[in-house]
């Protein structure tokens, strides 16, 4: 066999171990059908967020979303009495806000809490507020942190708006954590996914909503990398499709540097 055979064997086997790959981490018909009801947060960068979206404050006012979004400010998509992850996502709000040293009196800016349950109540938003405030650690204004309530079409656009992807599982609902960080015009600006941050992140995403710019996440990688437990309800680390990501890319450089190898050859002998 010459040796032009033997590479072209040699990357024809290569190509079909990417293909085969390729094929066993591409998404099927049904696994495509799954995915289009994910839960998850679809990103809507550079989106924006409707101002006619009415909310219920604290006190069970009506507000707008064209007068609540009026500063940067942190949107949470939550439920008052998720046993999951809504608390661990909360907390981690409330330690990054109690540690940091962001004034909202000289640098505006909110943090926003929607509840994603209809029958969560005013009264539950506003004790969760004082609770929150308390676990920050330092004094704030009561404003810098709000809990909202909403009916369901509210929540529907809202929820829509930011792509917020849910399901209701019996009294309770399956859904992602993380944080979308809004400009004063109700421009989305960035998501930060997950229930841990690194408050350089959190303090930039508000410096960056202030200025209206837009920054890309890391939600594609993690969204790889992670799968959404339901029972757990947490992420967990996606070993199988990190290592076959892993090893389709390495077959390609191997390929792609076994074909120029060769062509560099061939023209030296040329």
């Amino acid at each position: 066999m010459t040796k032009r055979a033997h590479t072209s064997s040699g990357l024809a086997a290569v190509l079909a171990l990417t293909a085969l790959l390729a094929s066993s981490t591409a998404p099927s018909p049904a696994r495509a059908q799954l995915n289009e009801e994910a839960v998850e947060y679809q990103e809507h960068l550079g989106g924006i967020v409707p101002g006619d979206i009415v909310l219920k404050d604290e006190q069970g006012l009506p507000v707008t979303t064209g007068d609540l979004f009026d500063k940067p400010t942190i949107l949470m998509m939550v439920y008052y009495d998720c046993p999951g992850i809504c608390t661990p996502l909360l907390n981690e709000v409330a330690d990054i806000l109690g540690k940091s040293q962001m004034d909202p009196t000289k640098q505006p800016f909110q943090l926003v809490a929607v509840s994603i349950k209809p029958t969560d109540t005013p009264e539950t938003a506003k004790q969760k507020r004082a609770n929150y405030l308390k676990l920050v650690g330092r004094p704030l204004p009561e404003s810098t942190w709000r809990f909202m309530t909403a009916d369901q079409p509210s929540i529907d656009r809202i929820t829509g708006a930011v792509g917020f992807r849910y399901k209701s599982a019996g009294s309770e609902f399956t859904h992602p954590a993380g944080l979308v960080i809004l400009a004063p015009d109700r421009k989305i600006t960035r998501y930060l996914i997950g229930n841990e941050f690194l408050p350089f992140d959190f303090q930039m995403g508000i410096y960056e909503a202030s200025r209206g710019t837009v920054m890309p996440t890391t939600a594609r990688l993690i969204k790889m990398c992670f799968s959404y437990d339901p029972e757990g309800r947490t992420y967990v680390f996606n070993i199988m499709r990190v290592t076959a990501f892993v090893m389709l890319t390495t077959l390609v450089v191997f390929g792609a540097f076994l074909y120029y190898t060769t062509r560099r050859k061939r023209r030296g002998e040329g």
